[in-house]
């Protein structure tokens, strides 16, 4: 752990002083700053690779703009030029804080409701109760030092706010920040968990859509939480997932696959879908390929097998329907033809087709068939009103051919007259 990694505490900052047992609540109000500040002064000159940088970093921390300084996290007197002085443990001195520390150093501003409203009224105030009942909270109670804590996520001394882009907890970063620990395989083999979300969370549609600049794509937090960060438990999968995909996890719940998921423990969306390695999904789930999904449950032959197949089926001519009814719109409107009034309702059966898709999670045939049976019918009326327009495009050019055959036929005879005319 780096040497003054506890200054992080910075980022709850506002404690005047405290020791090892815990030192009393601060102020509602901003403590006033000390006339000098011996620890940014005396840190600079050491040139100590140890305590210059984090010195030199504080300067662009949000705490320090916002007035605090080093002692309302490490205790001390800032005004004192002598070490003995400045390190006076009767100030509540205690330099480097323990692993274990950190997380109520920094709950002594952020969980004071009162302080806080001096600073950021908007800031929630219930991140250590949160982190308590975090995996990372519970497993450093019971004395697991390799688990992650304020310091490890802020930062240690050049805090920023967490919209602001060099923080390594906004938005653009976390993930990354999330890496740094359970990417590692040595860390995450003595935890017993697995080291490759992330990798596989940079191949999902949730990493496509960030990157293409879909801030609320979900990260990390966004299913894990961030004080309270906790794997989603199995009863929950489907809550969590629900947040963004509101529709389909309620459809789940009154599909017939709800209370089988619930009795043999599976964790909803995630059978199907996965957690982090999320992809597009296709009609190829249903069947029984590589990326069928429905077989993994089902056997071929069976209700189920045969439901999914019949979705699969659906699904497919209504999607191959409308592809060529596109291609031969788009054939029309390259030859000149006005096609605009056709696609508008060609629409109508993409708007079927995803419908009928997201029904899939009702799992009943009847509830994808209406959907698709809809969109069928005005793609085929499409399709014909399509077919119509080429041949009109037909019957134009063979109009122009016939003119222009006849005019080059009336040219000839004038020219043969006027020859046959002449003395």
């Amino acid at each position: 752990m780096n040497f003054f990694r506890a200054a992080a505490v910075l980022a709850f900052a506002g404690v005047a002083a405290f020791s090892t047992a815990q030192a009393p609540a601060p102020a509602a109000k901003k403590p006033a700053a000390p006339a000098a500040n011996s620890c940014i002064d005396c840190h600079l000159a050491l040139d100590d690779q140890r305590v210059t940088p984090p010195a030199k970093a504080f300067a662009d921390d949000i705490h320090a703009k916002a007035g605090f300084t080093c002692v309302f996290c490490h205790g001390g007197n800032a005004a004192a030029e002598d070490q003995e002085l400045a390190h006076d443990a009767k100030k509540g001195f205690i330099g480097k804080p323990t692993h274990a520390q950190i997380p109520e150093i920094c709950g002594k501003c952020h969980s004071d409701a009162a302080a806080m409203k001096h600073f950021n009224p908007s800031l929630r105030t219930d991140q250590l109760s949160e982190y308590r009942t975090s995996g990372h909270g519970k497993k450093l109670a019971k004395g697991d030092q390799d688990v992650a804590e304020c310091a490890s996520c802020h930062g240690a001394h050049g805090i920023q706010h967490v919209k602001d882009t060099r923080s390594p907890v906004s938005p653009t970063r976390v993930a990354q920040t999330c890496n740094g620990c359970h990417g590692n395989d040595a860390l995450m083999k003595k935890h017993n968990l697995p080291s490759d979300a992330y990798a596989k969370w940079t191949k999902s549609v949730h990493y496509a859509a960030r990157a293409k600049g879909d801030a609320s794509a979900p990260t990390c937090n966004s299913c894990h939480g961030n004080h309270g960060a906790a794997p989603p438990e199995v009863a929950s999968v489907a809550n969590v997932c629900g947040t963004c995909h509101a529709t389909f996890a309620e459809k789940l719940k009154t599909s017939p696959h709800w209370e089988p998921f619930q009795e043999m423990g599976l964790p909803g969306c995630v059978v199907c879908h996965d957690n982090h390695g999320i992809v597009r999904p296709s009609e190829a789930f249903l069947g029984t390929g590589p990326e069928g999904k429905c077989s993994s449950c089902h056997d071929a032959g069976s209700p189920g097998a045969k439901g999914a197949e019949a979705m699969r089926a659906s699904l497919t001519a209504l999607a191959k329907e409308t592809a060529v009814t596109r291609e031969t719109l788009d054939r029309a409107a390259e030859a000149g033809m006005e096609v605009s009034k056709v696609r508008f309702e060609l629409g109508q059966s993409d708007d079927a087709l995803t419908k009928a898709r997201g029904n899939v999670h009702l799992f009943r045939v009847a509830a994808v068939r209406e959907d698709t049976d809809a969109g069928l019918k005005i793609a085929k009326t499409a399709h014909k009103a399509a077919i119509k327009k080429l041949q009109e495009r037909d019957y134009r050019r063979n109009g122009l051919f016939v003119s222009l055959g006849l005019i080059f036929l009336t040219m000839v005879a004038l020219v043969v007259k006027i020859r046959t005319s002449s003395p």
